[in-house]
């Protein structure tokens, strides 16, 4: 099922979605976690199929990232009322110089202040509608010039629907490292981390080797996203093998990492799902 994201997110599983759910392993879990969440493509076609869970939980590291999801499902009109608000304030007129400034004070304001309305915005108006931090994680990225951002009427009908469904199914949304989070072994545990090539550039570092301890240790099934590669090189980025039974390749279209850091996004990509499972 094809949808619309509420939050555009880089590294999205939207166009993989429907096949990551396809390879869930067949059997009764009681909770869905997933974690390093971004912007749930997994969790909302998830949702839309027929494979229920008792509890879904959504967690991330990205404070921003929860605090803007909270609001999306608990007070989906104000966040609509305050996009609306900056985006006409945006686009009173066609001066690409103060919409610039405009943009660059919205973001200035977030980065003191972490508001998630004015997180909404930037989101929604930066380049590419791809989040970008420093190393001291702030958002950096820069103005999408020559766009206007999504208008408010569309999106008011996706966050109208995304909230819908988020409380339909009480999801969950949790402030939380990874490895804060231990789920049981009735669980299914979905991973989507930043990718070896990413240096940081999505909200902080991740050292993988923690994550591979953590993933042995881990008692119920999972699936995770990592690496993969591009039509012109046959590689991937080394997986230990005692931590899945299953790896599969599937197909991403272009790169928006190699496009955010203006590299050419021509190639396809073919993205890694190690899939975990106690069913043999």
């Amino acid at each position: 099922m094809k949808f619309q994201p509420v939050i555009k997110w880089s590294g999205s599983k939207r166009s993989q979605s429907e096949e990551i759910i396809k390879r869930i392993p067949k059997q009764e879990y009681n909770t869905y976690h997933e974690k390093f969440c971004g912007g749930c493509s997994i969790l909302y076609q998830l949702l839309h199929s027929n494979i229920k869970f008792k509890q879904y939980i959504c967690s991330d590291i990205n404070r921003g990232l929860i605090d803007l999801w909270n609001e999306i499902k608990q007070n989906p009109n104000t966040v609509y009322e305050e996009y609306k608000k900056k985006w006409e304030e945006l686009n009173i007129d066609d001066d690409k110089e103060r919409k610039k400034q405009y943009f660059y004070t919205v973001r200035e304001r977030y980065n003191k202040e972490h508001n998630p309305y004015d997180f909404m915005f930037i989101m929604r108006t930066t380049t590419n509608g791809m989040p970008r931090y420093n190393n001291k994680g702030n958002f950096n990225n820069s103005f999408h010039v020559t766009r206007n951002g999504i208008k408010p009427k569309t999106l008011e009908k996706i966050i109208l629907k995304w909230s819908n469904l988020l409380n339909k199914y009480d999801v969950k949304f949790i402030h939380s490292d990874y490895c804060n989070i231990k789920p049981d072994k009735n669980d299914l545990l979905y991973l989507d981390p930043p990718y070896s090539g990413t240096k940081g550039m999505y909200y902080g570092t991740i050292d993988y080797n923690n994550l591979w301890d953590y993933l042995k240790d881990c008692k119920c099934d999972y699936l995770l996203s990592f690496d993969g590669k591009i039509t012109s090189e046959d590689k991937t980025y080394e997986v230990p093998k005692e931590i899945y039974d299953k790896h599969e390749y599937i197909y991403s279209g272009n790169s928006s990492f190699r496009r955010v850091i203006g590299k050419s996004n021509k190639e396809y990509v073919e993205e890694s799902l190690y899939i975990k499972s106690n069913i043999k």
